[in-house]
């Protein structure tokens, strides 16, 4: 009985509670939020209508990195409790929350819809601080994607609002984005202009994982325009923080970068100590295959400096194996894949190369020593020399442009095999479509027959309907049909949908659902069949589509669509 009384107090205490913690998950201790989770899912339960709400967003919240699909689950939730009791504030959370739910998954298309839907709810209600953060989040989806003149955009735009509001914790973080940013696009200089403005502000709070964080940034900055001496300072500052706070991590990154510094400055044995600390550490972390990718390329750089080109070969084939099972398994991270197999290549050739100039200088080396004892066979010794490098470089020419070729080949048969595909999946969408229109118009013509039955003569009603049993034979699932339409729809057009959905978000899931089956040059008595509507409801759906993306009435709408 002591526990019932309870559990509404606690469930008071927590709504209030998650109110004003909203959006605050990344500036909060680990240990504290889980804490936080476990109280809140013991509660849940004994929760129910609106109350229940800003508790389903507040788990949603803390499962952001710990369970995206979970925070997906408890969005989906709090979104429809939300609607039901028209509550905008909780609705632009619950959205915020499903963005970054398949933002952690890769789903950029649906988490960019949720996001841009949060953007306008949280734009009407006016909260400069919840739409800072949805600004914040639409910026590191784009920085994801690679989408960097964009990502500053928002950044920027959340930075002025965190200013307006005069928050400089927030501020500080803006700055540290925005460094990012430039870094990223190799900027160095301005990118650390932020980190530096980033770096005093966030001193004055005493985050010291934030500070070394910044830190790493700025060090890495400086190595990139290497200005090394500066790049170690920074580089062992941030090194001595996350030591002391624990953070293994952060910890492995600047060991990493450390041993890159060392390596330029030609301190080979302190490059190789770093390297083995760093992968050590590593070997004790979960989900640690894009560290052990990272490590095994710098110590391929280390090998390849020290001239020992058998183990840089061997790292490197390492860091591209771990690379291909890192990138390979996700649809998204397809063109991240080639940008690193190319790398591989690059360095692999560049690997075989250099040990061909080596062996090459070593033999001539040998023939100068030689020649200075006999001037006979020095010349001798380079006449063949020289014949066999010849040899040499015609084999590697021949040997590469046939490798080149059998690659380009086999590159254009797979994209040859890819179109195919693809018109295949096309011409079985239109044929659904179709499939689905004509069984539309036969069930017309059934319910058509059935109403014409007379029911005064019994012998000739028997008659009639045999005849028709007869006649219609088949059975069919209609909503099945849709569905699976629907999904293919879905699959084969999602970078459709993604485009489409960005360039206008004020279109609804209907009005997107008539633009694909006009893209796909259905007539409208298909379309009409296909959705079991009128003639006269797709005619109105095109004119209002047309209107909503502003098309002149000169102007085709098929032929819009398919250039979006």
């Amino acid at each position: 009985m002591n526990k019932i009384i309870k559990f509404p107090f606690l469930i008071l205490f927590f709504i209030g509670f998650t109110v004003h913690s909203q959006t605050n998950i990344w500036d909060e201790n680990p240990n504290d939020s889980q804490k936080e989770l476990d109280s809140l899912l013991t509660i849940l339960p004994y929760s129910s209508g609106k109350d229940k709400i800003p508790l389903l967003n507040r788990v949603a919240e803390i499962y952001w990195s710990i369970n995206p699909n979970k925070t997906i689950e408890h969005a989906n939730e709090a979104l429809q409790l939300s609607q039901k009791f028209s509550d905008k504030s909780q609705e632009g959370l619950a959205l915020i929350n499903l963005c970054q739910g398949y933002l952690f998954n890769d789903f950029y298309d649906k988490a960019l819809q949720y996001g841009l839907e949060s953007l306008q709810i949280r734009k009407d209600i006016g909260n400069d601080y919840d739409l800072a953060f949805t600004l914040r989040t639409l910026g590191w989806l784009y920085y994801d994607i690679g989408y960097f003149d964009k990502a500053l955009k928002y950044h920027t735009e959340t930075l002025k609002m965190h200013e307006r509001i005069n928050d400089k914790q927030r501020i500080a973080y803006s700055y540290n984005s925005i460094g990012l940013i430039h870094e990223n696009k190799e900027d160095y200089n301005l990118a650390l202009s932020f980190f530096m403005r980033s770096l005093e502000l966030k001193k004055e709070f005493n985050n010291k994982d934030r500070i070394a964080e910044t830190m790493k940034s700025i060090g890495i900055c400086y190595r990139k325009i290497n200005e090394l001496d500066s790049a170690k300072t920074f580089l062992e500052s941030s090194l001595k923080i996350s030591t002391q706070i624990k953070d293994d991590q952060n910890k492995v990154h600047i060991l990493n970068e450390l041993s890159i510094v060392n390596l330029k400055l030609e301190n080979f044995s302190k490059s190789y100590l770093l390297l083995k600390e760093s992968r050590s550490i590593i070997e004790g972390l979960s989900n640690n295959k894009e560290l052990i990718a990272e490590n095994n390329r710098i110590m391929a750089d280390y090998y390849l400096a020290k001239e020992n080109y058998k183990e840089a070969f061997k790292y490197y084939k390492k860091y591209a194996e771990r690379s291909s099972e890192i990138f390979s398994s996700d649809k998204s991270e397809k063109l991240t894949e080639m940008r690193i197999l190319y790398e591989d290549e690059r360095r692999e050739s560049e690997i075989k190369i250099l040990e061909q100039q080596r062996n090459l200088e070593a033999q001539k080396r040998k023939s100068l020593l030689i020649g200075s004892i006999l001037s006979v066979i020095i010349a001798m010794l380079i006449i063949v020399s020289l014949w066999n490098n010849i040899k040499k470089k015609k084999a590697i020419y021949a040997q590469n442009d046939k490798l080149t070729k059998e690659k380009l080949k086999t590159q254009s048969l797979l994209r040859e095999n890819l179109e195919h595909k693809l018109d295949f999946r096309k011409k079985e969408l239109t044929n659904l479509a179709l499939f689905i229109s004509q069984r539309t118009s036969i069930y017309k013509d059934l319910t058509k027959s059935l109403k014409s039955l007379k029911f005064t003569d019994i012998n000739q009603l028997k008659k009639d309907i045999n005849a028709l049993i007869k006649e219609y034979t088949f059975k069919f699932d209609f909503n099945e049909d849709i569905q699976k339409f629907h999904t293919n729809i879905e699959t084969l057009q999602s970078d459709f949908l993604f485009r489409i959905k960005e360039k206008y978000p004020n279109l609804t899931n209907k009005d997107i659902q008539l633009a694909v089956q006009v893209k796909l040059k259905l007539s409208s008595k298909e379309i009409a069949n296909i959705n079991n509507i009128s003639l006269n409801s797709v005619e109105i759906g095109r004119h209002r589509l047309r209107k909503k993306i502003g098309l002149e009435k000169k102007d085709n709408l098929v032929d819009f669509l398919e250039n979006i």
